[in-house]
């Protein structure tokens, strides 16, 4: 039975690329054929030195489903001043969108900072306040900067919740290795300004744990943006494990939607690839 269901992963391995493979490369594509066999994985791995440890299908381009939010948080920083961070904004009744976050549920007239806007599309990955951040910043500028940072796949061409766009064919790029250089560009000081990334890696380190936190102690800081939708779950961030921190990035398309409320698979694929990797890079790893 195992064989069987190690095969749709493997299959496009023949047998010398296989033994060629080094041993997390192996236990990551056994861990997502076992958790998740009819996925179709793209991951990128790397040190903040930028060595790269592991690629699977990196420039694949995929939906970027939330992750997407942390260009729209790194173009807020970039606009500095033009961006009205301590100004309030109304909250109106055509605003408002479903999904995730729960500004959807605040009373429409009422006010909120650009700050507490921005903040509640990361920690909580608010639709909502994706929408706004995102028009107020302009789709044109977000997809400029994006063009400015080296990222030739990623950009928006819709709002979040836009099914309406997304049946047209209209759908937010990125791909694994993408996301992951930068959240790198994050992690490094090397984006906007060393104060705008603190700010950015402070947010995005009070996310929830979870994912490519999964198996990683507490106490080491872990920063990431999870994305979701329908067929795909998606993770990008770092973990700053002491003296060896490290960049994982992994979309996994095609993922079984279960019905009911059981565990759903996706997810339980990345944490069991985040566990694996912490154990081959965390602490006692040369």
């Amino acid at each position: 039975m195992r064989v069987l269901i190690l095969v749709p992963l493997l299959a496009g391995c023949a047998p010398s690329d296989y033994e060629r493979m080094g041993r997390l490369e192996r236990d990551v594509r056994h861990a997502l054929a076992r958790e998740a066999p009819e996925t179709v994985p793209s991951l990128w791995l790397a040190r903040f030195d930028g060595r790269e440890v592991l690629a699977i299908n990196p420039d694949r381009p995929v939906a970027g489903a939330s992750t997407l939010k942390i260009l729209l948080l790194v173009e807020a920083h970039a606009q500095g001043a033009a961006f009205p961070w301590d100004a309030d904004t109304t909250l109106l009744a055509e605003d408002v969108v479903g999904g995730t976050g729960t500004l959807q549920h605040e009373r429409t007239g009422s006010t909120w900072s650009w700050r507490q806007i921005t903040r509640r599309m990361i920690l909580e990955s608010d639709n909502t306040a994706a929408n706004l951040v995102l028009a107020r910043l302009g789709m044109d500028r977000v997809n400029a900067r994006a063009a400015a940072l080296g990222l030739a796949v990623t950009r928006f061409e819709r709002k979040y919740m836009d099914f309406e766009a997304q049946r047209a064919g209209r759908e937010n790029r990125t791909t694994a290795r993408e996301m992951g250089r930068l959240c790198m560009a994050i992690a490094r000081r090397e984006v906007v300004s060393p104060a705008a990334c603190d700010e950015m890696i402070a947010l995005l380190e009070g996310t929830s744990r979870g994912r490519i936190a999964a198996g990683v102690p507490k106490a080491i800081p872990v920063g990431h943006k999870s994305g979701w939708m329908r067929g795909l779950r998606a993770d990008a961030g770092w973990v700053r494990v002491p003296g060896a921190p490290y960049v994982l990035s992994i979309f996994l398309d095609n993922v079984y939607e279960k019905p009911g409320a059981e565990d759903d698979r996706g997810v339980g694929a990345i944490e069991a690839v985040a566990r694996l990797v912490f154990e081959a890079l965390g602490p006692g790893d040369e």
